[in-house]
């Protein structure tokens, strides 16, 4: 059964031929009927009103049906608005054309009644469907979007600031591929002396590497909270272990999360870290030498229960700079398919130095530049720990007193 509520848009120069098909429309319970004279009449009426169907005859004068379809077609409205051409020419090209310019269906004069009736019922079903599944994808795009900023959120803001006597900045920048993304970046401090670094890479992308990216997350700052927090960052390995314990654990799914856990015990400058299949780290030295951080902790998270994880270190000192990344960057692609790859970035990190006021969205920008427009190729996630000298201020003031 057909909307007796739609809306429909007799469009001929001919009255005699107006008042046939509105005489016919009302035989099928339609009451929401217009009429225009010609093209430009047809026109300024769809801009005032919201259609359902426009029955549209092709030789009028002014602007004939071909015009209205071409003029529709270029502000959009043929996606929305469903057209029947009604003409009496009798040949195969009017029609072809009028299909290429949008027209949902064609009926030639003098049209049979049961043939029109079908034509528009059917044309207002299709509409009708269309709708609801535009109407479903702009809900669903509303959700995804409330996601991606719920995601967002979970990035924690920059710091700047002294632990343990240690000065220490830490920037971190997440962008999904999509609405949503598998990526996590974190960083928290527990007890008084311990930085905590977290980055992972879901082996997937979209809504559901998104829930398995908030639940890891969760998981770490569930251990941040617990009593004895300080003695179970102090080795890494056993936190990356209750993480793969629970995330192997009936993983349905067969998803993973390659994983980078790094813990700097500020005062001593010692940086205890478990890599779980990702990425080896950056680590740019105060000279501009470049070293990465190869140890292997074991295989990336939720694959295999009760791994015995291993856990790395590397002395940190005032001047150095930790960067770490997903693959997002080093897998990014240019239009040949080549990848931008490890080697590109660890060269660029290097001949950055501290005065570079916005390391990671200069890395971004080569990575986009590389890209040179084309679609992201996977979700982006970075962190980079920096390690300023420590300032004497005893020996600040007396300079600063004999510039004076």
């Amino acid at each position: 059964m057909a909307d007796q509520n739609a809306t429909i848009l007799v469009v001929d120069d001919v009255a005699e031929n107006r008042d046939l098909l509105i005489r016919r429309l009302r035989r099928l319970g339609f009451t929401r009927l217009d009429e225009a004279a010609d093209g430009r009449e047809a026109l300024a009426a769809i801009a005032q009103t919201r259609y359902d169907l426009v029955l549209l005859d092709i030789m009028m004068p002014e602007l004939d049906g071909f015009g209205v379809l071409a003029a529709m077609n270029a502000d959009g409205r043929i996606h929305d608005l469903p057209v029947i051409v009604v003409s009496a020419l009798n040949e195969i090209e009017p029609v072809v054309r009028c299909i290429e310019l949008g027209a949902d269906d064609f009926l030639f004069k003098p049209f049979n009644p049961t043939l029109l009736r079908a034509r528009v019922l059917a044309t207002l079903e299709k509409k009708a469907l269309r709708d609801r599944t535009r109407d479903e994808l702009r809900r669903k795009q509303v959700e995804l979007n409330e996601a991606r900023t719920l995601q967002l959120a979970l990035v924690p803001a920059p710091f700047d600031g002294t632990i343990g006597g240690q000065p220490v900045g830490i920037r971190t920048l997440l962008e999904p591929a999509k609405e949503v993304g598998g990526d996590l970046v974190d960083h928290f401090i527990v007890g008084s002396d311990l930085i905590v670094l977290v980055v992972g890479d879901v082996s997937d992308k979209g809504a559901a590497a998104a829930l398995m990216m908030a639940r890891t997350h969760a998981m770490f700052r569930a251990m941040a909270g617990r009593p004895d927090a300080p003695e179970l960052f102090a080795d890494p390995a056993r936190a990356v272990s209750l993480a793969n314990d629970a995330l192997a654990r009936g993983n349905v799914g067969c998803m993973f999360v390659t994983f980078l856990l790094a813990v700097l015990h500020a005062p001593s400058g010692v940086l205890s870290y478990v890599r779980a299949g990702h990425i080896p780290p950056f680590l740019r030295a105060a000279d501009g030498g470049l070293t990465r951080l190869s140890g292997h902790g074991g295989p990336a998270l939720g694959i295999m229960e009760e791994f015995p994880y291993r856990t790395a270190a590397h002395p940190l000192v005032p001047g150095d700079r930790l960067l770490v990344v997903t693959d997002g960057f080093t897998e990014a692609q240019d239009a040949g398919e080549a990848l931008y790859g490890e080697e590109r970035l660890g060269y660029l990190f290097a001949a950055l130095d501290g005065s570079e006021a916005d390391t990671l969205g200069r890395l971004v920008s080569d990575v986009r530049a590389f890209e040179a427009g084309l679609p992201a190729f996977d979700d982006m996630a970075a962190i980079l720990l920096t390690l300023a000298p420590v300032r004497d201020d005893a020996a600040t003031s007396a300079g600063e007193g004999e510039t004076r």
